[in-house]
């Protein structure tokens, strides 16, 4: 069984609606007076906060490392021996629980390509295959973690009968100066790994910024008092993601409850709506204090920047042209995000760090 992660993602499509065209500066100006009048501020200057600090350790570097050697290494089938901690296995399997068979819980007679040691199944399931041979059929016990997204099946003791068809096993290159200037850029390890500490290091600092900004901004919208908040807009917001859902669940063949419980690990229509609902209040509350402290600060953004803010969405949005981003996001949308970009800038400049605070970094894809 795989592991979903549970409704926390922010939906893009909630947070765009189609507004007028046109980002000139009276525009500008109109948009940031009608939220700005929402609200009255609180605090927003010299706000104290914990900074996140990390640091690029040896083993971060070593797994960029193991992860260029793996996409060129070698697969070998295991014809016998037992299976590890990196193969590949192909299975079947059927699960039961309390000796009944439960949904999504058998591959049905088909089989499915599994790494083990990935952590895509739930806990003890691909530790359960390793040490069994090809071909070796047998039965494992696990237990469904208590936050697994499924409620039916959370915390509950489960059997998997598991075959495993076939598998094999990535055979790694040498790591040396020789492997390096064939597969990057560089000529020598210490090169390579020179390069990825900077990498990393860029990485963290974007990622650690992101994070204390976020918590500067959560602080200071805290801060402020809403007045009112544009309740047709909001509809409008709740209305569009719901119908967006719609269409995706039946191009899916699913039922709209289904496919929420199934994505977003939701078990009701009513409470993804009420989820959305909060959604949008959040970004609400935060579009509402952000112009009005543009407004207070007399800050706005050039048509130049909002360009180049755009070309920065489309690219890590991975929107294919102009014409698709188009589609999604108003003018309107663009100019406020570079806005709101350049105010929470202000604010962390404007931030006092106090007792930073260290974490560790991970590299996982999750």
């Amino acid at each position: 069984m795989k592991k979903v992660k549970k409704l926390g993602v922010v939906l893009a499509v909630a947070m765009s609606m189609t507004m007028l065209a046109g980002c000139g500066k009276t525009k500008q100006k109109d948009v940031i007076n009608k939220y700005a009048d929402m609200c009255v501020l609180g605090d927003y200057k010299g706000i104290e906060y914990h900074p996140l600090v990390a640091e690029v350790d040896v083993a971060d570097i070593q797994y960029e490392v193991m992860q260029l050697m793996a996409s060129v290494a070698a697969e070998q089938p295991i014809e016998s021996g037992t299976v590890e901690s990196g193969d590949v296995v192909t299975i079947s399997f059927d699960g039961t629980i309390d000796g009944a068979a439960f949904e999504g819980g058998s591959t049905q007679g088909q089989t499915t390509e599994l790494e083990l040691g990935s952590g895509r199944m739930i806990p003890g399931f691909e530790e359960g295959i390793m040490g069994h041979e090809v071909g070796e059929s047998f039965t494992i016990d696990v237990t469904f973690p208590n936050d697994y997204y499924n409620e039916e099946l959370a915390g509950k003791d489960a059997q998997f009968a598991i075959t495993i068809a076939s598998a094999v096993r990535k055979i790694m290159p040498e790591y040396n100066d020789e492997f390096v200037a064939a597969n990057t850029e560089y000529k020598t390890v210490e090169e390579y790994e020179a390069s990825i500490r900077e990498s990393l290091e860029t990485q963290y600092k974007e990622n650690m910024d992101s994070y204390n900004k976020s918590n500067i901004t959560t602080t200071v919208v805290a801060n402020a008092e809403i007045k009112e908040y544009p309740e047709k807009e909001m509809q409008e917001m709740l209305d569009e993601t719901m119908e967006n859902v719609k269409t995706e669940a039946e191009a899916y063949g699913y039922s709209i409850p289904d496919y929420i419980k199934a994505r977003y690990g939701v078990s009701t229509e009513e409470e993804f709506r009420q989820n959305i609902s909060d959604m949008i209040k959040e970004f609400m509350n935060e579009k509402i204090v952000l112009c009005a402290i543009a407004k207070a600060e007399n800050i706005s953004v050039s048509d130049d920047e909002i360009k180049a803010y755009k070309q920065e969405m489309m690219e890590s949005g991975g929107f294919p042209d102009e014409k698709t981003f188009d589609s999604v996001y108003s003018d309107e949308d663009v100019m406020y995000y570079t806005l709101a970009d350049k105010v929470v800038n202000y604010l962390y400049e404007q931030a006092v760090p106090v007792d930073a605070v260290e974490t560790s970094t991970t590299t996982d894809a999750e």
